[in-house]
């Protein structure tokens, strides 16, 4: 990724390194079962920035804030244009290429990248049930880019104010004491508690949050503090330098490490965490051993490809993820052994061209070197081009949703027999729309029900209370409404006649925590506890709420704890039951949704790439088990009725992601609220049937 300013002097097996570590993640996003764990080289790139960034600070102190700014220049002029190129490029090539369903979320990480915020950004959506499983945009990659400018941000303050006290305390020490007292080691302190801290902080938020320890600044700066350690090693602690027999050994191990972690690693591996102890501590043996061109590490690193790959790495890596996103979409097709190859040689060639027309010319310019306005002035540019790109696909999107939503609209009106499930129940004759789309999929994917907006869920580690109630309330007939995020899909029609008959509705609802009585398995213990914590307070409620009618659906794919896999459903049934039965028992009547068949990705982004707008999945894939259907069917008491439109939505070999000319999902299994609307003919009488059981 980054590489050494030029005046801190180029190392041959720190340019063979940046070779080894773009070319690992290259490999593995290119063929990523032949190279599992190439992601490391992205920790190989954080360790070498560490290591410079800090030997720079370390000969050139920051001891006042125009030291530290021209520090900043320095970053500035060397990483935005390059990286303000790609956003931009790759915004117009997200507009042309993917699928519109994609689009908004592009613009959004375009921004987010330009601002180097985007490992926030994907750490935040990583922990969103319903956002991170979408495919991954042209700027996903900047995640790395933007870990490494916030440590950019904060070292060189961090180190210029530990020279500060360091110089203070020695200035305070002078004369006779001095020979008494030891250099007082703040820098070297800061660096150790930034490293010891972070890497701890890493191996916990691994074991309980692995989806967002991955992107968090937090639990990599450590692997920059480890390059900073090393880099002090060399200035502080001369004595401790590897005697030059043993250098080529050791960054032979060094280079075995990575190459380990490279070839077993996968996406398996608990990541960051104490394993990226391997990948790193293997790049700080190579920087520390400083091999010669004499030993075979020092021979291997020195090649002429890898010197001309690391001197262009910067580029590649920037390049590289938009080529392995967008080409696909470009060609409609998978990609061959050999074009995924071209991909590989486009990159570097852009990088060549990026680094000859761009980066050199301006990090080597004697008028921005020699001016902070200038300097400043590229900062805005580059930042706001980036940003100004994001924002115009965002837009873009927008507009595309907008004209969807009216031509949705305008059909829905036109042919209310042949629009969603309606063209199953009507019996009309709907074979001169059997080929035509009105619903777009930019619009299917933003088509949620209200009760996001609302905000009326509860997510890990579920220690929230949050409900919704809708109408009046003196409504003569009370519902609500409990389950996980498969409940809440079915709102918009259980709302459509909650207000026709001005009954009144109160949601409980959590995203992937289903109601039953036993613990689910959660990475996080918490989560664990705080799950079991909320089902048991949604019986209390629902059973002391005098509710008429329970209505209940989830997707049951999260494990519960201490069950055999074998015996998951049998024994989710049996909690099942339990639940209905606290229900029952407490004089409420209950409808259960039968679950909706499971995708294996996102349907409007297939629709949007498959010209006969269409997606569809095995009937016997897409249909999961569903317990919580079979502990009502099973049920005895008279109070339990189930709901199961599995029928309207797949016929005897398929289920589909279009039905009646309009997307059934917004990802990958929730039905949009469009969708779900059209279901309103079998769901009122379902809700009236389970009512006049009641009694």
């Amino acid at each position: 990724m980054t590489r050494a300013d030029p005046h801190a002097g180029l190392r041959a097996d720190i340019q063979g390194l940046r070779a080894l570590a773009v070319g690992s993640v290259l490999a593995y996003h290119l063929w990523p079962a032949e190279v599992s764990g190439g992601y490391v080289g992205v920790d190989v790139f954080l360790v070498i920035s560490g290591y410079l960034i800090t030997a720079h600070l370390l000969r050139d102190q920051p001891r006042s804030w125009r030291a530290v700014g021209r520090f900043w220049g320095r970053r500035i002029r060397r990483l935005l244009p390059a990286s303000a190129l790609v956003v931009t490029m790759s915004s117009i090539g997200a507009a042309l290429l993917l699928p519109s369903s994609q689009l908004a979320r592009a613009g959004a990480e375009a921004v987010a990248s330009a601002l180097y915020v985007q490992n926030w950004s994907l750490a935040a959506s990583a922990t969103d049930y319903l956002a991170s499983e979408g495919a991954a945009t042209a700027l996903r990659h900047f995640w790395s880019l933007s870990v490494e400018e916030q440590f950019y941000l904060v070292w060189p303050v961090l180190i210029g104010l530990a020279a500060i006290v360091g110089w203070g305390v020695h200035r305070a020490t002078a004369g006779e004491r001095s020979r008494l007292l030891p250099r007082v080691p703040t820098v070297e302190v800061v660096v150790l508690a930034v490293l010891l801290g972070s890497l701890a902080w890493s191996v916990h938020l691994t074991a309980v949050d692995p989806a967002a320890a991955y992107y968090v600044t937090t639990t990599r700066m450590w692997e920059l503090a480890l390059g900073g350690g090393v880099a002090l090693l060399g200035t502080r602690a001369p004595l401790l330098r590897v005697p030059h027999r043993a250098r080529g050994s050791l960054a032979l191990v060094g280079l075995a490490a990575i190459a380990a972690a490279v070839l077993t690693f996968s996406g398996s591996t608990p990541f960051p965490g104490a394993a990226a102890l391997l990948p790193t501590l293997g790049t700080a043996a190579v920087i520390v051993a400083n091999a010669g061109g004499g030993s075979v590490a020092g021979r291997l690193l020195g090649l002429r490809g890898a010197q001309f790959l690391g001197d262009v790495s910067y580029s590649t890596y920037l390049w590289h993820w938009p080529l392995v996103v967008l080409v696909p979409f470009a060609v409609h097709r998978e990609l061959t052994w050999w074009e995924l190859g071209g991909i590989a040689l486009a990159a570097v060639g852009l990088a060549w061209l990026t680094k000859v027309w761009v980066e050199d010319p301006v990090r080597r310019s004697p008028r921005l070197i020699r001016s902070a306005r200038a300097t400043a002035l590229v900062l805005v540019l580059c930042t706001g081009l980036g940003v100004t790109a994001g924002l115009a696909l965002q837009a873009y999107a927008r507009h595309q949703e907008s004209a969807a939503a009216t031509r949705t609209a305008r059909e829905l009106a036109a042919h209310p027999d042949c629009f969603g499930a309606a063209a199953e129940l009507s019996g009309a004759d709907c074979s001169a729309f059997a080929h035509q789309l009105w619903t777009a999929p930019v619009s299917a994917a933003a088509d949620k029900p209200r009760l996001y907006q609302d905000h009326c869920w509860n997510n890990e580690p579920y220690t929230t209370r949050r409900t919704c109630t809708y109408g009046p309330a003196d409504a003569t007939v009370t519902v609500a409404l409990v389950g996980n995020s498969h409940a809440g899909h079915w709102f918009p029609p259980l709302e459509q006649v909650a207000r026709a008959k001005g009954w009144r509705i109160t949601t409980y609802v959590s995203s992937v925590c289903y109601p039953v009585d036993r613990p689910l398995s959660f990475a996080d213990p918490a989560a664990t506890t705080g799950c079991e914590d909320w089902n048991a307070w949604v019986r209390k409620q629902v059973t002391a709420g005098g509710y008429d009618l329970v209505v209940m659906s989830s997707r049951t794919d999260q494990l519960l704890a201490g069950v055999a896999r074998g015996a998951q459903d049998d024994v989710a049934q049996q909690a099942y039951a339990r639940t209905i039965g606290a229900f029952t028992s407490a004089g409420s009547q209950v409808l259960v949704l039968r679950d909706t068949p499971n995708f294996p990705s996102s349907v409007p982004d297939c629709v949007a790439a498959s010209p006969a707008q269409d997606c569809t999945t095995p009937r016997d894939v897409g249909l999961e088990p569903d317990p919580l259907a079979a502990a009502a069917r099973a049920d005895t008491s008279g109070k339990v009725s189930v709901l199961d439109v599995t029928d309207l939505l797949c016929d005897g070999q398929v289920c589909h992601g279009v039905i009646g000319s309009a997307i059934v999902y917004f990802d990958h299994g929730h039905m949009t609220a469009t969708f779900a609307r059209t279901l309103r003919p079998v769901v009122e009488p379902a809700l009236t049937a389970a009512l006049a059981g009641a009694g």
